[in-house]
Order: C-alpha cells, then structure tokens, then sequence
C-alpha cells in the first residue's frame, strides 16, 4: 500500500572518539568526539530565473516502475520564479514545473502540465536545510481521515545533520474510523559520491525520504516504502530526481539535460 509522496532529508555520523595510552606512563587520555558535522556546501541554489531541464519518464501508478513508452516525449523544467514571496501558505520560494507529457491521443500527442514547487528554507541560497509543501490527501483518503489540511510542510534535506544518520520531517498522529494511525516521513543523505546521467558526470549527495506508517498505536511500522528521492550536486541542484507512484497517480523519474547558467 503506497501513501503520500514527498519529497524529501539527512544525517552525519561523526567519527569515534580515539583513546591512547601515553608513552612511559599509565595514564591514558581521550580525544574529545567529533559530532555531527554538518553538510555546508549549497545543495539547491534558489536564484529566480535558474532553469534545470530533465529527460526521464513516467512511473506507473500501481507498480512504481518507469513507463519506458513515455521516454520519447518526457520532458521537465524547474525554473525558480520567486524567492521570499507571500504565498497562501506562507513566505516560500516558489519554483515553476513543467513537465510534457504523453497524452494517449491522436492530436495532441503530448501535453505540458504545469505546477510549482513550494520551498521553505532560511536563505534562497548558501547551506541550510529545506521543506517540500507536500499534498498528504492520499494518505487521508485511505485511512478514512475527513480533514482539510492535506498540504503539510516536510523537511526533505536537513544539512545540519550531516551524513549517513536518519532524521524526521514529518511525524504525526490522527484518529481514524479504524483506530489510531501514524504517518511519520524520514530522510537520510548518503555520502558525496559521483553519478552519470545524460553522459555527464556529478559529484553528488543523495537524499531519500522514506514514509512508515504505523497502525493502532505500534511501535513498529506497517507500511515503509520510498517516496522520493534527490541526487543534489553543490552549487547546481537537483541532477536526477525520483518521484514515487503512490497508487493513486503517476510518480516520474528525471535525469539533468542541461541547465541555462
């Protein structure tokens, strides 16, 4: 069963602290521990007019795999169109998606659907973690929840907490008509690493976020699966770009094109 999609955030383990023993003397002392080390490169540089451009495919709705037929036409655009604006959810930045796709007729063949992005971050630039404004109204229906604030903010790249540990961007807990049910959103970065897509070669973090579900009260999740993830290249942004099916509709799967800056 396949709830929200999100989009996504993360961690850093720091090193053990290492203990000697001091030449010609029993006494033995300690070096101070590291602690998490918090990622200070910028991993999404919000600067209005910035446009990414994608290849890629659809995903199917029910089983999560890329629709291969829709690589033919598959096309997406992320162009930051406003920083620190009012929004009728609050100061965001806000950035423009485009994203063409198959249509199944014979005229038009393909069709643009347009929507936006919502940010929430302290900076639109430099180092800082950053929330995803995240439609959850899937999640409500399957559970039989009547609620109007379907639209959540989840934290998708926690940079202070650094590489490798898993944090929370989203946890909370409602009453359904079958009992109580929880829906917590968790995210971890994995260490810089160099990907290839579209033949070119970054050096990159990668950003998961996982949804686990727990019903009637369990400390143990019912449900876990991925709903996004993000391959963020320091200085550029978003290179590869997974969106998982939640059942209900089509996620996609993006890798960079290219980029007009």
């Amino acid at each position: 069963m396949k709830t929200v999609k999100v989009l996504v955030a993360a961690a850093f383990l720091a090193v053990l602290s290492l203990v000697f023993t001091s030449s010609g003397c029993k006494e033995k002392s300690t070096e101070p521990e590291q602690g998490v080390q918090p990622i200070t490169e910028d991993l999404f540089p919000l600067v209005v007019g910035r446009k990414l451009v994608f290849s890629g495919f659809l995903r199917d709705a029910i089983t999560d795999v890329n629709i291969e037929a829709t690589g033919a036409v598959f096309e997406a655009r992320m162009t930051v169109a406003a920083v620190n604006t009012q929004t009728p959810f609050g100061t965001a930045h806000v950035i423009s998606d485009s994203m063409r796709v198959p249509t199944g007729l014979p005229q038009p063949p393909t069709t643009w659907v347009v929507s936006s992005y919502y940010v929430q971050r302290s900076s639109p630039t430099g180092s800082g973690n950053f929330s995803f404004l995240t439609n959850i109204g899937r999640f409500y229906r399957t559970f039989g929840l009547q609620r109007a604030d379907s639209l959540r903010w989840i934290m998708l790249v926690k940079q202070d907490a650094g590489v490798g540990e898993e944090w929370t961007g989203f946890d909370s807990t409602w009453t359904a008509p079958t009992g109580q049910v929880r829906l917590q959103i968790v995210g971890k970065i994995e260490p810089k690493a160099p990907i290839t897509v579209n033949n070119q070669t970054y050096s990159v973090y990668k950003a998961t976020a996982t949804r686990k579900i727990y019903l009637g009260g369990s400390a143990t999740p019912s449900v876990v699966g991925e709903t996004a993830s993000l391959w963020l290249a320091p200085d550029l942004g978003i290179v590869k770009f997974i969106f998982n099916a939640d059942g209900e509709s089509r996620g996609f799967y993006r890798e960079l094109k290219s980029k007009n800056f």
